[in-house]
């Protein structure tokens, strides 16, 4: 059994490449099984089978707390933690950039991410906040992110294409490396407040929600990464405001930030 974590947005790298996530306390767990792998699972097995082992044809079991396709990394950790669960089979204790370098390439496979997402599979599998260079697969700067709690507004199904989203979201280049030189000066809520901003604008989601939670003491919210689910960062004793702030847009719920890996070797 192996598991990986879920997590928020403070940038979206699709526009610059640049992109910075933390990881919260939904989870995915992921066994392998008998029987065939399908999608992403599939791209995972014959990514491993390639570059690792031949384990055979095998399935999966997946237990997952994270909604699909709603921005909460819900592909990076099932393919993180998938990835950990083919290396468990095999007796391995792999290095954690190797498991990132082969869930991040099973997910370009696979087309389920723009850039391979190596920001959101970072944080799903070393927790507290990373910094990254998607392109160069570098973690730029990895640190904890303490004294806040996340409150969530979890969706699924998003309808655009990645195609659409992408072309969206690089009309704003300039204005994402401004969040990104924003992160990179420690000012990580303003920089994830743009970031909202800038992903609603462009993929005309409501910046109703965020605006509710800031008003609620929240100290950020954000679109989380393509959306349409949304991510507010706010001090413990604020965050039941948030969250009572957010009833009306849906069912959201109280997470733990994660500053501890999913996995060490």
């Amino acid at each position: 059994m192996a598991r990986a974590y879920a997590g928020g947005s403070v940038l979206n790298a699709i526009a610059s490449w640049k992109g910075a996530a933390f990881a919260i306390s939904l989870k995915v767990e992921v066994e392998v099984r008998e029987g065939r792998a399908e999608g992403l699972l599939k791209a995972v097995l014959e990514t491993f089978r390639e570059r690792v082992c031949d384990v055979g044809e095998v399935g999966f079991e997946v237990r997952s707390e994270v909604p699909r396709a709603g921005g909460l990394k819900s592909s990076s950790a099932v393919a993180n933690a998938a990835t950990l669960a083919l290396f468990e089979r095999c007796g391995m204790r792999p290095s954690p950039y190797y498991v990132l370098k082969l869930s991040v390439e099973a997910a370009r496979r696979a087309g389920v991410t723009v850039t391979g997402a190596f920001d959101d599979a970072s944080a799903s599998l070393l927790g507290g906040l990373v910094v990254t260079d998607n392109a160069e697969m570098v973690v730029e700067h990895r640190r904890a992110l303490e004294g806040v709690k996340a409150v969530v507004l979890p969706k699924g199904g998003r309808g655009m294409s990645y195609g659409e989203v992408s072309e969206r979201l690089r009309a704003f280049r300039r204005e994402f490396l401004k969040v990104y030189e924003l992160v990179k000066s420690g000012e990580v809520f303003e920089a994830m407040n743009l970031n909202g901003a800038l992903v609603a604008g462009a993929l005309g989601y409501s910046q109703e929600p965020a605006v509710a939670a800031l008003r609620a003491g929240a100290l950020s919210a954000s679109v989380s990464g393509n959306g349409p689910s949304y991510v507010a960062l706010a001090e413990p004793d604020k965050a039941e405001e948030v969250l009572d702030a957010w009833k009306r847009f849906g069912e959201p719920l109280v997470a733990e930030v994660i500053n501890e890996p999913a996995y060490l070797p």
